[in-house]
């Protein structure tokens, strides 16, 4: 995919909102150094979030987390498509996966994870997990067999999908 980068004007329309929502958070003490404003299609600002991991106690309440679930709720659906994200940092692996599930197909950011990681936000342990590298942080362990209930949820979704 490539994209044009849009006009300085544009991003600091965008830009602005997501800042001004996160300093306002970390004066408050209620969020940290994360912010991201998500835009339709028709270049609308659909919502200026800051992070709320501190103020909801929730270690995935990610700037970009927040903004896809307030969206999604505002607009009563799950697909984002044709929503552009502007992250004012660059979204960790986990908000990743949720942009993707979101059908978010754009993220224009500022700061970059090493940004981050030299304020003490790393996620160098996740991005070196996923790609393999160290996968001594997180044991995942399939149980092939002897859990039939958890294989009964598919045969009851296909049921109640059909």
């Amino acid at each position: 995919m490539t994209h044009t980068t849009p006009s300085p004007e544009v991003l600091d329309s965008y830009f602005t909102p997501a800042v001004e929502v996160t300093l306002e958070g970390m004066r408050e003490g209620t969020g940290g150094p994360f912010g991201a404003t998500l835009v339709n299609s028709d270049g609308e600002i659909v919502v200026a979030v800051g992070n709320t991991v501190i103020k909801d106690t929730d270690i995935s309440g990610h700037a970009e987390m927040v903004a896809v679930r307030e969206a999604c709720r505002k607009l009563s659906t799950l697909d984002l498509s044709g929503h552009v994200m502007y992250a004012t940092c660059e979204p960790c692996p986990m908000c990743v996966a949720v942009m993707m599930w979101a059908g978010i197909t754009t993220c224009y950011y500022a700061s970059t994870h090493v940004d981050a990681g030299d304020n003490g936000f790393s996620d160098v342990r996740l991005r070196k997990y996923l790609d393999g590298s160290d996968t001594s942080t997180l044991d995942m362990i399939h149980l092939d067999s002897g859990r039939e209930d958890c294989a009964s949820i598919w045969t009851e979704f296909q049921a109640l999908n059909a």
